[in-house]
């Protein structure tokens, strides 16, 4: 026991869990400077810079195209994909990989809930493009999609692929989560702030799974 618990312990001082540590402190200070400038009333000067972007890339087609491309960070895809995924993972005898993947999810949807009730953020006073209720801060579809493409990512490198093809594919679904959360600054229902903090609070929570799965030794997270 002893030895088990040593090499646990030296297991947080390896190269992917200092990263993870890194990439959680630095997404944690990026959020709670992002926090303070909300409760002070305060937007960020880029809030107003990104909308003036966008505004400039505005036409019926572009709003049509960024309408489907947020509609992939909504529950109306989201729920039923995760239920898909994780039936086909319980077909496949993955019954702890399922339970992770609907534990990460159903806590990065309440962590989304909760943070917009605490900072009830307005959203933009802009015309919105899209249709949406509730507080704006942190952006919902931001924390899901990148929630979602984490996720992605993680299957994609448990499969036999190359590691080229592992690497294309990682980046092609951090791009697909980043057109999602820039998708609702360009449809003025979220500020730049909402999304960047969106972002964060993903980055927080993945990394801490990722450190305490794989710190404890549960080989079948990472």
């Amino acid at each position: 026991m002893p030895d088990q618990s040593k090499a646990r312990w030296m297991r947080l001082f390896s190269a992917d869990l200092l990263v993870a540590a890194v990439l959680c402190l630095f997404s944690f200070l990026v959020f709670a400077f992002l926090a303070n400038e909300v409760f002070a009333g305060k937007a960020p000067a880029f809030d107003e810079a990104a909308f003036r972007f966008f505004d400039a890339f505005e036409t019926p087609g572009n709003t049509r195209l960024t309408l489907i491309i947020t509609f992939f960070g909504s529950g109306y895809f989201l729920f039923p994909f995760y239920i898909v995924l994780i039936i086909y993972l319980l077909t496949k005898g993955r019954k702890k990989y399922a339970a992770m993947i609907a534990a990460i999810a159903a806590v990065s949807w309440l962590l989304g809930a909760s943070l917009k009730n605490i900072f009830q953020r307005s959203r933009p006073a802009l015309p919105h493009l899209d249709q949406v209720s509730g507080y704006s801060f942190p952006s919902g579809h931001s924390l899901a999609a990148f929630t979602f493409c984490g996720i992605i990512i993680t299957v994609i490198w448990r499969l036999t692929l190359g590691k080229g093809m592992k690497i294309l594919l990682s980046v092609l679904f951090f791009l697909f989560a980043c057109a999602i959360a820039l998708s609702r600054i360009y449809l003025h229902v979220h500020y730049a702030s909402d999304v960047l903090a969106g972002f964060s609070v993903t980055l927080i929570w993945l990394s801490v799974c990722f450190i305490y799965f794989s710190w404890d030794g549960k080989k079948w997270l990472v």
